[in-house]
């Protein structure tokens, strides 16, 4: 009987797979079923799958729906209890699903479990350890390139979001507060499905005992397919849209006007450095937001009524936390952390 169902999304990514589903044929716990859902790869990608995993379920789409719509196509066929999404371009540990299910059966509230993950060029290094909503309003996030053998990272922790490139999550939960925003594509997805898992009432755990590698980037970087212009769209539409959608009144109020500002000062600085593509990027998107505003209130009325279990002051203390100083200067002289950790 399957008990975790493994999805993964592939778009061109073949030069990836073969690590990724290699180390997934060599975990202890056994009842999985692994899922590859292909975008309409031109890189022979489903050819691949076909002829070396034949055991894997594969689903051909015809064209590509982004992350967020292939995983939700790839939800349709899952049997398991649990659905974890995994990137593509990952190399799982033997045992990493172990402790995430334990998580979820010491403590019923957990909604969703994040693997510790480390860099697979240098698995010496953290990749990060989870989100935080910084009182910027962007995400801080927690772990960035540190040692992953320092204390710290190797304790539990709540978050806010995980890292998309490995999050378990229990099918009943995603079947109540429904899947990713299609409207999204790719980048902030999984930090929008985890706004809903806290406003359920349910958290978000950083499990350091399970452990993958991850190529930072993976086939979205690497393919070059989303320059840092298309990435800086895609991100600030994204994430100006979740806000809107699950912010209760008490942040809209408080964080999100800081937030707004805080875009007007990356502007700015995006004209002194004349990074013109930027700044045309980030009027785009909210240009998007202005048309699509009406579609985006009716998720946030349904987010609001029949989603909403806690208030924004319930869960603030556990989704924002914001780090030293530097770190802001850091993320505004290269903006690293935004075009590099939101896929």
């Amino acid at each position: 009987m399957v008990s975790v169902s493994i999805v993964i999304v592939n778009w061109n990514g073949k030069k990836f797979l073969k690590n990724c589903l290699d180390s997934l044929q060599k975990v202890t716990y056994k009842a999985v079923e692994i899922i590859v859902v292909d975008n309409n790869s031109t890189d022979g990608s489903a050819v691949f799958v076909k002829k070396h995993y034949p055991k894997v379920k594969l689903i051909e789409n015809k064209k590509n729906y982004g992350y967020a719509g292939g995983a939700n196509i790839g939800c349709k066929y899952v049997s398991g209890s649990y659905v974890l999404f995994l990137n593509n371009d990952t190399v799982v540990t033997v045992d990493f699903l172990e402790p995430l299910l334990a998580d979820f059966r010491k403590d019923p509230t957990i909604g969703c479990v994040q693997s510790q993950m480390r860099l697979l060029n240098d698995k010496s290094i953290l990749e990060v350890a989870g989100d935080f909503i910084s009182f910027t309003g962007f995400l801080y996030h927690y772990g960035y390139r540190k040692k992953a053998n320092l204390e710290k990272y190797n304790r539990q922790k709540i978050i806010f979001s995980p890292k998309g490139a490995c999050s378990i999550f229990p099918r009943s939960l995603l079947q109540k507060i429904g899947l990713f925003d299609e409207d999204f594509f790719i980048f902030f997805e999984e930090t929008d499905l985890s706004f809903r898992v806290w406003l359920a009432g349910y958290k978000v755990l950083y499990e350091p005992k399970s452990v993958i590698y991850h190529v930072s980037g993976g086939d979205t970087i690497l393919s070059n397919k989303y320059n840092y212009e298309k990435r800086i769209y895609l991100i600030f539409k994204n994430m100006n849209c979740s806000y809107i959608k699950n912010f209760g009144t008490r942040n809209l109020l408080t964080i999100y006007p800081v937030f707004i500002i805080t875009q007007v000062c990356y502007i700015f600085y995006s004209l002194l450095k004349l990074r013109l593509g930027v700044v045309k990027a980030i009027f785009k998107a909210y240009w998007w937001n202005i048309l699509n505003l009406n579609k985006t209130l009716e998720k946030r009325k349904f987010i609001q009524s029949e989603i909403r279990k806690v208030s924004d002051q319930d869960i603030n203390p556990y989704i924002k936390m914001s780090p030293r100083w530097s770190y802001y200067y850091y993320s505004l002289s290269l903006f690293r952390t935004i075009q590099e950790y939101n896929d």
